[in-house]
């Protein structure tokens, strides 16, 4: 089945983010507000009210720091909304482009005609945390001393500098790409120009992951909204259209003696959406990669197939920004602009709606017609990223 065209993006709502104390003046806000605060956003761009919601699609993520099991509906009761169907957004980082495709399935398939996903969280106002550990973590990473992403990402970095031969120049002209593009985007949380020399110099978190390298965790609440063909044609602004959409879930099971943290389900998903968007990578005019990591948007880029795997070369020579052949992370991406837990992923979906309606600004990429983007959920012990998602949107169908 495809869902090219099923369904488009008509309304995106985004807050502001904030870390309580980083900067004079920040709001405490709880998830809940903020969920609510950027649900009110997304109807105001889309011209909806939330009485036009009852009875349609309600799509909520869940979060590490405030996750219980019946989020959906508590985010319902939170909103003020009666929906026929609920979809839990329980895939991680992947949720906010998982959840793309799922709301494009129900509105394809007749059921409702408009879904909202809404992504919120508040990590720095509501302290705590109540979760059970993968088993791969519980088992193969803390009886050893692996406490934490930032630990899980430096082996990945490890092995991928060692089978690619790339330096702290490939990963550094990433990090200095996206905060250059996050200096021309006044919604970016870190607008300060970054160099070469600072990213080489920035101290190191888990050898060799860098300051720089790491995304930056923030409180904040996120929406956009999804509607059929015809619904979206009489809305406030342009549709933005669901191309081509794939998710793949790249369990570990298997030896572990051949655990392997290279081996993605990026290549799949990105596979899957090409085939249904029908278009080539050199259609592609900006991508919004899933980036808890710089080293995770370079590995993106290679399974997606706009290099072969450990391309230096390619690293090298290619201009990211968005006057360059291959933009990438338009808006800054989440380590300039906040990552609010699992929720984070959501900024791409939005930034991609942004650059395709034209509303980029001084960051907008000249005659952007075509974007991808991608989710990431879960870094495993064997392959990596448990859950994928790649998603290929248009201003036109």
């Amino acid at each position: 089945m495809s869902l090219r065209g099923a369904a488009a993006i008509v309304g995106v709502g985004e807050t502001p983010v904030d870390r309580l104390g980083g900067k004079p003046g920040e709001p405490r806000k709880s998830t809940a507000e903020y969920l609510a605060w950027a649900f009110r956003l997304a109807l105001e761009d889309a011209g909806l009210e939330k009485k036009d919601f009852d009875g349609q699609g309600l799509a909520a993520i869940y979060t590490t720091n405030h996750s219980q099991p019946f989020w959906p509906e508590e985010a319902a009761n939170i909103l003020g909304v009666s929906p026929a169907v609920s979809l839990a957004g329980g895939n991680g980082g992947a949720s906010a482009v998982s959840l793309l495709g799922h709301a494009a399935a129900m509105i394809q398939s007749g059921v409702v005609d408009l879904v909202v996903v809404v992504a919120a969280a508040a990590p720095f106002s509501e302290r705590g945390r109540s979760r059970v550990e993968p088993a791969d973590t519980r088992d193969f990473e803390m009886p050893f001393g692996v406490m934490g992403p930032n630990s899980k990402i430096s082996f990945v970095m490890s092995r991928y500098m060692h089978e690619s031969g790339m330096t702290a120049d490939h990963f550094g002209k990433i990090a200095v790409t996206a905060r250059y593009h996050a200096t021309l985007n006044p919604g970016a949380y870190l607008r300060k120009p970054l160099t070469l020399e600072e990213y080489k110099n920035s101290r190191m978190i888990s050898d060799p992951i860098r300051l720089y390298d790491c995304v930056l965790p923030a409180n904040g609440g996120k929406a956009y909204i999804v509607a059929s063909p015809e619904r979206a044609r009489n809305l406030r602004k342009p549709p933005i259209h669901l191309l081509g959409w794939g998710e793949r879930n790249n369990a570990s099971a298997g030896p572990r003696s051949n655990a392997n943290p290279l081996i993605t389900g990026v290549r799949e998903c990105g596979k899957a959406a090409f085939q249904m968007a029908g278009v080539s990578h050199g259609d592609v005019d900006f991508l919004g990669l899933y980036d808890d990591y710089v080293p995770i948007v370079m590995l993106q880029i290679e399974d997606l197939g706009f290099c072969e795997k450990s391309n230096r070369e390619f690293f090298a020579r290619t201009d990211f920004t968005i006057k360059g052949s291959l933009p990438i992370q338009t808006g800054g991406g989440m380590i300039n602009c906040g990552q609010p837990s699992t929720t984070g992923g959501t900024l791409h979906v939005i930034e991609a709606v942004r650059q395709l309606r034209g509303e980029g600004g001084a960051r907008q990429v000249a005659g952007a017609e075509i974007g991808l983007v991608t989710g990431l959920g879960a870094v495993n012990y064997g392959k990596n990223f448990g859950c994928t998602a790649t998603a290929i949107l248009g201003g036109k169908t």
